[in-house]
């Protein structure tokens, strides 16, 4: 893992976090007209953690020093860490050797055909860098031929926030956006020793504005699930839980599984979309969902 950014994601997410946390809630008692800090003071920090100021100073000034697990916890009850947190900030803190993993980019014939028997459900894997490397037919359908796109249209963080068609067919979109920029934001700890992941977030802060605004939030986590609503043909929209399952221990790879929870009806049409794909008819998705 590069240190120094590693340091630099650390400082930087400490000052996020104490942002976030009033002085009030904390029990102490300030004036608010007169304070010009966001949050909670670094001098707070570290008196309410039972830690130095000046050893919490160089910590958010991203200096090479030694934390011990006893201070991360304390910092994480000061901040009021969730476990999602908690977890970024010991990543940061005390890194660990990742075990190296099979990266082989072929997909066994046996996972393709558990993705095609899914039938009206979405699905597909996706890669450690979150490319998408094998999926259903209602996916593909969904997605405008998702598998005839150029290597960065197939993956999936770049596709909600550049691809103009993608983020149109996304009903929910900035909640779908702010979960899967926390998500990512937890991936880029994990593998900060690989320039891909450092490469794409400066392509999408250059690209999409809004990705940069969610990113410069620090938020992160490790929920693995949540809900996407689609825009189906002739405006009618169609709610999907999704649930991503990590496929072995050996390997980097996941598979995300998309189950619509809305009527019978609607799920009807998605049967009548893989009929019309068959034939080669296809749909559209209009722009504002008209």
């Amino acid at each position: 893992m590069n240190d120094e950014r590693r340091r630099k994601e650390l400082a930087d997410f400490l000052r996020s976090r104490r942002s976030r946390v009033s002085p009030v809630e904390m029990g102490l008692q300030v004036e608010q007209s007169r304070r010009r800090t966001k949050g909670l003071r670094r001098e707070e920090v570290s008196s309410l953690s039972g830690i130095s100021l000046p050893w919490y100073t160089a910590l958010e000034q991203g200096r090479d020093i030694h934390v011990s697990e006893q201070v991360l916890e304390s910092l994480v009850r000061t901040l009021r860490l969730n476990s999602g947190e908690r977890n970024h900030l010991l990543l940061l803190a005390n890194p660990s050797p990742l075990l190296q993993s099979n990266s082989d980019d072929a997909v066994p014939p046996s996972l393709q055909k558990i993705l095609d028997r899914m039938g009206t459900y979405p699905a597909y894997i996706m890669d450690r860098r979150w490319n998408v490397i094998a999926m259903n037919q209602i996916t593909d359908t969904l997605c405008r031929d998702f598998s005839r796109d150029p290597e960065l249209g197939k993956n999936i963080l770049w596709r909600v926030f550049a691809v103009e068609e993608s983020k149109l067919r996304i009903a929910n979109w900035e909640k779908v956006a702010s979960m899967m920029v926390a998500h990512f934001r937890s991936r880029f700890a994990f593998y900060m020793n690989d320039s891909w992941y450092q490469e794409l977030a400066e392509k999408l802060m250059d690209r999409s504005e809004e990705f940069r605004t969610l990113w410069e939030r620090h938020d992160v986590s490790d929920s693995f699930e949540g809900e996407q609503i689609i825009r189906l043909p002739e405006t009618e929209l169609l709610t999907f839980q999704y649930h991503t399952f990590k496929i072995s221990e050996s390997s980097d790879y996941a598979m995300r599984v998309f189950t619509p929870v809305s009527e019978e009806n609607k799920v009807q049409v998605l049967e009548d979309m893989l009929e019309a794909d068959r034939r080669g008819a296809g749909w559209l998705i209009q722009p504002n969902g008209g």
